[in-house]
Order: C-alpha cells, then structure tokens, then sequence
C-alpha cells in the first residue's frame, strides 16, 4: 500500500510543479521515452515532443487539477479539472476530462493518457473550424508561425502565448457581428 500512496504523491508533486509553470522539473519527472496523449486529438512521443505540450501550457497560464486518483500497482487514475486562458478565451471556464491515466517506470512517469468528453471535443472543433480561417486571412503571418504547412498545430511557448489573445479579438468581432 506504501508504494501505491508514492505513486499518488508523484501526482501531487507533478501537479505542483505543472501549476508553477516549471517546466525543466516537469520534465526530470518522465523517461526518455515518455508518451503523452489526448485520446483522439494529440499524441506525443518522447520526451522533447512531450516538453513542448508543457511548454504550450505556460503559454496559456494552465492550471490543472488531479482529483478521485487511484492508485493499482504503477498506474494511476483520475481525473483532471483545467484552467487556462485559452479555455477562458472560446468560453470554458474549466475543462473536465473524462479520464486521466498514468503509467510509470522506475518512479518516473512513463505515459499519460487523458480522455476529454465528447461534447467538449465538438466544441472546441467547432470554435476551431470557426477561427482558423478568421486567423489565416485576418493574421496569416501569424498563422504561418502558429501552424505547420499540414494545418497542425505546433505546440510550444510561444504560441500558446500567442492563441490567447488572437482567439479573444477572434471572439470579440464575432459579439459584434
């Protein structure tokens, strides 16, 4: 039971350090080849990949919260409440996923796989399929920087610094419309 509740203290102590935004401690905390995935949206392979993620999220001031862990063998359980200004930008307040699972090896985290509710997945597409063009003809430079030539993503501090306030003047001129 002992080495179950270090486990559940390993949570804490990433939840700490993922809300002060101290990204290089994040990191001694997952192996080298340390997944991190939101089922059906992203997934992130090794640990330069899964840096950028935690990256983003200082860009976009998240906060997380880990509630009803549990805690079998070297996996854990929950469920994850998130604040962040992105989120706050298109309208959510907190986000709630459905699950939130982590795998770890040798006392660092090998994987974490979160599941965010489907009508919160429709959502955000929606406000995406919305913006998006919006962005690429209003600040196409900016898209340019923000988004691969493949339309993806790219996931790092400065353009999660950078979504927020696009996504706001985004959401104002559509109040206004």
């Amino acid at each position: 039971m002992k080495k179950n509740m270090n486990f559940l203290n390993l949570v804490e102590s990433f939840q700490k350090a993922v809300n002060q935004h101290h990204v290089d401690k994040v990191m001694t905390m997952f192996t080298e080849d340390a997944e991190f995935e939101i089922v059906g949206l992203s997934k992130f392979s090794g640990k330069k990949q899964v840096k950028n993620i935690f990256e983003y999220d200082v860009g976009v001031n998240t906060q997380l919260q880990f509630i009803n862990c549990k805690s079998e063998g070297n996996i854990v359980r929950c469920q994850i409440l998130e604040r962040n200004d992105r989120l706050d930008a298109i309208g959510i307040s907190e986000l709630k996923y459905s699950s939130c699972t982590f795998v770890f090896k040798d006392r660092l985290i090998q994987s974490i796989t979160a599941e965010i509710p489907p009508e919160s997945v429709r959502y955000n597409s929606e406000v995406w399929q919305k913006f998006l063009p919006w962005l690429s003809e209003n600040y196409p430079d900016k898209y340019s920087t923000m988004f691969t030539s493949e339309g993806r993503f790219i996931y790092n501090r400065e353009n999660g610094a950078h979504i927020v306030p696009m996504l706001r003047k985004w959401r104002e001129e559509q109040e206004i419309k």
